[in-house]
Formats: structure tokens, C-alpha cells, sequence
């Protein structure tokens, strides 16, 4: 079942062919969506969830970063690291890709490599960042 880093999912159906999609985390806090059967519904839930994380999470730099190798699920990624003593900040790279977190600034950046320099593509804000443009990136990976 799809979730998020530090938070449990819960699914069950309210009517026929209605249900209720509630993400709980370690501190009681919700993010509910009632709707129809689809992959959607949960994927608006989670979307809340991640609103909510971003807003009042202690640790939102380490949890992007647990988000994103949980997503990942080690394709191809040839390196990887957190750093608490640098702001928080991180990568995960492929051979031709990387995502970057910059934990002072709180921009999410997505990179290529082009020849032998690292290239910035996307650049993201804190304030910008969502769910869905989230997962993006880590698909460009």
C-alpha cells in the first residue's frame, strides 16, 4: 500500500464504491480524502499528508530525502547521502542524474551530468514544492 515516510494508511470502504483514504502520523495528525476507488484518491491523501509534513515537520529535509529513496526503490542510483551538518542537505544520483536538496536555501534541485559537469535543470523553492512536482523529479532520476 502507497504511503509516505512516517506516516500509516488506512483504506476502507464507507459505501459502494466510496472510500475513505486517512494518512495518521506519529502525532495523530490527518490528512483524509472520501472518494471513489482510484489510485487518485490516494494520491490526493498523500498530497494533503505531504502539505501538512511540509508545514510543521521537524525534520522536512530528512523526510524528502526518506520520501525519495523510498520512491526511488534503488534504480540504478549509484550514490546517495544525507547531511545533517550541512543544513540537512542531500543528493541520490544515477549515472546521468541527480536530485540535490539544499537544506540552507530549501531548494530542490534536478540535475544532468554533461560531460564531465553537473548541470542544473529544474530548481524548485520550498514554497513551490508539492506532492506530484515532488515524484517528478524523482522519476527524472
Amino acid at each position: 500500500m502507497k504511503s509516505i515516510p512516517g506516516w500509516t494508511t488506512n483504506i476502507e470502504e464507507i459505501s459502494n464504491g466510496v472510500f475513505r483514504v486517512i494518512l495518521v502520523d506519529e502525532y495523530g495528525r490527518k490528512a483524509e480524502v472520501i472518494d471513489n476507488a482510484s489510485d487518485e484518491t490516494i494520491v490526493r491523501a498523500i498530497s494533503d499528508a505531504f502539505d501538512i509534513e511540509k508545514q510543521i515537520s521537524k525534520n522536512w529535509n530528512l523526510f524528502l530525502f526518506n520520501l525519495c529513496v523510498a520512491e526511488i526503490n534503488n534504480k540504478s542510483i549509484v550514490n546517495k547521502e544525507y547531511n545533517d551538518k550541512a543544513f540537512g542537505s542531500w543528493y541520490i544520483e544515477s549515472e546521468e542524474n541527480r536530485l540535490i536538496y539544499d537544506g540552507k536555501d530549501n531548494w530542490l534541485i534536478f540535475q544532468t551530468k554533461i560531460g564531465a559537469e553537473w548541470t542544473d535543470k529544474i530548481v524548485i523553492t520550498k514554497d513551490e514544492l508539492k506532492y506530484l512536482n515532488f515524484v517528478e523529479q524523482i522519476r527524472n532520476i
